[in-house]
């Protein structure tokens, strides 16, 4: 299994189970929060691409989810190793702070564009949706994480959500230390030329999280098809 031997056990579902169970008792849980939680976690033991995914990707001003925000969200479906394209979603977040001039020369998010955009918790309960029996599936989990941890904290008063994550930046520094051949660039377009995937415009939410779900399966492809989802799953 190279680098995806990594299995995780068992208790990781019981885990999970209680710290959903903590999360339902919140009063005023939004009715996706709620469907979500309460939907039943699949089978770790199936293979990956048995499991629906959800790939999406962030925008945001910044890093820091604190002082920073989300100016777009992109996401698309994956069922039995298929991209779903017809799925594919993208959102910007409206908010009466300016947009910097930093952030607008990486991803050309402009103030104009983010005038009909959707609020944030808006935002928030399409994803929480459409993460409905589906893993999770991002490139670099410290960034969505880290902001939908902000947003809970914000709405909730605490953080630290459920989900089951796979995370095909840390799926390649996985594979890089095993393989010892360390290059410590782990760009969502550096990755793709690694495994022969084709260039798309970087810093667009929709593009990312589309390059993001191919890219997952070309490491599934290069490390078994018939791998289950728990060799995949990250902290």
């Amino acid at each position: 299994m190279g680098f995806l031997s990594r299995i995780f056990p068992a208790p990781l579902a019981t885990r999970m189970e209680e710290q959903r169970q903590q999360w339902v008792r919140i009063p005023d849980i939004s009715p996706a929060l709620r469907h979500l939680l309460e939907t039943p976690l699949p089978d770790f033991t199936t293979e990956v691409t048995s499991v629906p995914w959800l790939a999406f990707d962030f925008e945001t001003s910044g890093l820091d989810a604190n002082t920073h925000r989300v100016l777009s969200i992109g996401s698309v479906i994956a069922e039995k190793g298929q991209i779903k394209l017809a799925s594919a979603q993208h959102q910007y977040i409206s908010s009466d702070n300016p947009v910097n001039a930093h952030s607008a020369v990486i991803n050309h998010i402009t103030p104009e564009m983010l005038r009909d955009g959707v609020a944030l918790d808006e935002a928030m309960e399409v994803l929480f949706t459409r993460l409905i029996g589906r893993v999770a599936v991002v490139h670099g989990k410290m960034v969505e994480g880290a902001f939908i941890n902000a947003w809970l904290r914000m709405r909730y008063g605490r953080e630290g959500l459920p989900l089951l994550w796979i995370d095909t930046l840390e799926l390649e520094r996985r594979h890089q230390q095993a393989t010892r051949n360390v290059h410590n660039d782990f760009r969502l377009s550096s990755i793709r030329r690694h495994y022969q995937l084709p260039d798309y415009p970087a810093h667009h939410a929709l593009c990312d999280a589309v390059a993001t779900a191919e890219l997952l399966l070309a490491q599934v492809h290069a490390n078994g098809n018939d791998l289950p989802l728990s060799a995949f799953l990250c902290d």
